[in-house]
């Protein structure tokens, strides 16, 4: 037995925003309006909002989305009562517009209802509609059940949990990610990856996920060099599904230690998150394939030989061919390494005693054991070439 939960309503293509702008109407006559550190992407919406003599409030999110400034935008949203909040931007924006859609609804604070630092607690009132409108291709939010956000006193990421906080529209326009910048399209793509990747190897799919996963690493294996490099419309299409198909995957499925492991750094290193997950992939993945080796998983390790089938499009790809792939696309991407960004090994047991926490790593296909992970971290600050190493794995 198995669900499967996503948006209620999914509009895809390009001009997707434009053509649907008229049904915001159906949600009410006011919206407070979550944007980005761009806000000319949010121009249409603005515009049309301004003509229909629509009532709004716009707040604009340029960091990380910390829990304090969740908790005044929450207060400001009360009194402002809008009909439907509209997240239209990254990853970051997202995540403030779910979790505004949950708060202002209900009583009490943002410790209320976060976990790891908060109380977890359910909400009692349903959130208000939202309508998720991405920006970038990575994180999948427009379609998943959590709003991220960290609490800086802590310095730990938190999440409000809920099926309720899935978006009651998605609208996802691939026009609005023309022109991003490649270090930023590389890492929301990698991102995207790293979901599809871990949700498709993970120790709970189902063969739903199993298809979504599928698909979404078909489109974006051939595509994500075309789309950061170059531009290219249709490549930006196919990482803007593959995004949404990750978020999916991931809502319906679990992760894994890439994920774990990202959760803990997060905490440490001032670094975006699709950057760490991305760097941590191929060594989780080749510390996966040989802890199944050792126990013998063949059907895990069919896993990780389907997933290395798709990325090359090589009937015959071994385990290690998908390891490789993902370090030379790293390499091209020229996404920046984890010792760059701060990772060292006074860092080492703090980080991985945090990721045996995360809930992430439950997802994992076979537990890893503290010194797995210890070994992951030390591989990745060698910057260890698995691609001269795969005889290993």
């Amino acid at each position: 037995m198995f669900q499967f939960m996503t948006a209620t309503r999914i509009i895809f293509g390009e001009g997707a925003l434009n053509h649907s702008l008229s049904l915001l109407n159906n949600y009410g006559y006011s919206a407070l309006v979550v944007t980005g550190r761009d806000e000319q992407r949010a121009a249409p919406l603005l515009g049309y909002l301004k003509q229909q003599n629509l009532r709004f409030q716009q707040l604009a999110v340029h960091d990380e989305p910390l829990i304090a400034m969740v908790e005044e935008m929450a207060a400001l949203g009360r009194l402002f009562k809008p009909d439907m909040i509209i997240a239209i931007g990254g990853g970051s924006v997202m995540d403030v517009g779910k979790a505004l859609s949950a708060l202002i609804p209900n009583q009490g604070s943002v410790y209320d209802y976060v976990d790891v630092v908060g109380r977890s607690l359910p909400l009692t009132a349903k959130p208000l509609p939202c309508i998720a409108i991405p920006t970038t291709a990575g994180t999948g939010s427009e379609v998943t059940r959590n709003a991220v956000l960290i609490s800086a006193q802590e310095n730990v990421k938190a999440a409000i949990r809920s099926p309720d906080l899935i978006p009651d529209m998605a609208i996802i326009d691939p026009t609005l990610t023309y022109g991003t910048s490649k270090a930023v399209s590389a890492r929301c793509g990698m991102d995207a990856f790293t979901h599809l990747m871990e949700a498709y190897v993970c120790g709970d799919p189902n063969p739903l996920t199993d298809m979504v996963c599928e698909e979404g690493l078909r489109r974006l294996a051939p595509a994500i060099i075309h789309a950061c490099e170059d531009d290219d419309p249709k490549a930006r299409a196919d990482m803007a599904f593959a995004s949404m198909l990750g978020g999916m995957a991931q809502s319906n499925a679990k992760l894994g230690a890439a994920h774990g492991l990202a959760a803990a750094l997060g905490a440490v290193l001032d670094a975006p998150h699709g950057a760490i997950t991305a760097q941590l992939a191929p060594y989780v993945m080749a510390e996966n394939i040989l802890a199944a080796r050792e126990v013998g998983r063949m059907s895990l390790l069919n896993r990780y030989r389907q997933l290395a089938c798709i990325l090359t499009g090589r009937h015959n790809a071994e385990p290690s061919d998908g390891i490789v792939w993902v370090q030379r696309t790293l390499k091209r991407l020229e996404l920046c390494s984890l010792p760059s960004l701060g990772l060292c090994d006074t860092l080492f047991e703090q980080v991985a005693a945090s990721a045996l926490r995360s809930s992430s790593i439950k997802g994992n296909p076979l537990p890893l054991s503290e010194k797995r992970l210890l070994h992951i971290l030390h591989r990745v600050c060698e910057s260890s070439d698995l691609a001269e190493s795969t005889d290993l794995y």
